[in-house]
């Protein structure tokens, strides 16, 4: 599949500086789409810009935004103008494990905000636009841990739930307008993602290759998708017990293979 011919000359990744969204930026500059580039570490993302622009002679915007600000939209409008974004991949978010009573509820409110509300509104700021001309792509990154409720990562769970179940509705509104919408979901992946979040990459860890190759092979094919047989696995285990069952198993091997 030619990216570019389908969807359109111009990919916006958020969370791009590194891990999964520096590997999607990645990906897509060798298949010569120029880049929008989001993130909070403007070293990072100007590093990786100037790296993938010399090596794929492409056209790469870095636009240092924090999702977490009310007004986080209108300042990447100021970097986009009125270039036509043909590929969303709404990747920026951030997890955390231990007990849910013991952590700041900070943590909580920036994390529904990156993980839940920025997605929705870049995916109906950019979709609209995707709607009108007939052609486009959205990806968001939910997880593994979506597929059930997850003790110790409780909010994060949460949030992937909700990416989750975001993905695979608008992939059917949109399927009619020639949009394509996919929910990727990876288990643990190797990337920094880990350290911040305090929690592991538990035993069989994907790679950050790994896991867009997966993206690549079902967006425009299926609503979503569970990076890697054993995190397939994993994800069937809610459907094959009772959710008492399901529940305590997770917080079983939370506890034991990722903390």
């Amino acid at each position: 599949m030619n990216l570019k011919e389908k969807y359109g000359s111009w990919a916006l990744i958020t969370g791009a500086s590194s891990g999964i969204g520096e590997e999607f930026a990645r990906r897509l500059a060798s298949e010569k789409m120029n880049l929008i580039l989001v993130a909070r570490r403007k070293e990072r993302l100007e590093k990786l810009a100037d790296e993938l622009k010399q090596k794929n002679k492409i056209e790469i915007i870095s636009a240092p935004v924090d999702l977490m600000k009310e007004n986080f939209l209108d300042e990447l409008k100021n970097y986009i103008g009125n270039r036509e974004v043909g590929v969303l991949i709404n990747n920026a978010g951030f997890g955390y494990n231990g007990e849910f009573i013991k952590a700041d509820p900070d943590i909580f409110f920036r994390m529904i905000k990156v993980n839940c509300i920025a997605p929705t509104i870049l995916a109906h700021h950019f979709g609209f636009q995707m709607v009108e001309r007939r052609k486009g792509a959205i990806i968001f990154l939910g997880s593994l841990v979506g597929y059930e409720p997850v003790p110790f990562t409780t909010t994060y769970s949460a949030t992937k739930a909700f990416n989750l179940f975001m993905g695979e509705a608008l992939w059917y509104e949109l399927k009619n307008y020639n949009v394509d919408v996919l929910a990727l979901n990876p288990g643990g992946t190797a990337t920094e993602f880990q350290q911040i979040a305090g929690t592991s990459t538990g035993p069989l860890p994907r790679t950050v290759t790994q896991v867009i190759n997966t993206a690549m092979k079902y967006l425009g094919k299926k609503p979503s998708v569970v990076d890697g047989l054993y995190n397939k696995i994993l994800s069937l285990i809610p459907r094959i017990v009772t959710r008492r069952l399901a529940v305590k198993l997770a917080g079983r091997i939370r506890k034991k293979l990722y903390t």
